[in-house]
């Protein structure tokens, strides 16, 4: 199940509400002063669809990861689940 954690901060929180309204994305609270995003198959996220200028995108994995980021480009972001 990939899942990432994310800093509870103002500059994140398009990150996690956009999470929100996604299908089959679940968002809980994380250890203290986190978020945890976790979905069954795939995360994923567009930089230009969140907001987000490039220092804050590449900053949105500091929080950790659970899964395989498949893509992290300048504007997409794709985290999937490890390998069997």
């Amino acid at each position: 199940m990939p899942t990432i954690f994310v800093l509870n901060v103002e500059e994140f929180h398009p990150l996690i509400a956009h999470a929100r309204a996604q299908a089959g994305v679940t968002v809980t609270p994380g250890p203290r002063g986190y978020t945890r995003i976790s979905a069954d198959s795939e995360l994923r996220f567009n930089r230009k669809a969140l907001g987000f200028k490039p220092a804050v995108w590449y900053g949105a994995l500091t929080g950790g990861l659970v899964g395989r980021v498949a893509e992290f480009s300048r504007d997409e972001l794709r985290i999937v689940g490890e390998a069997a």
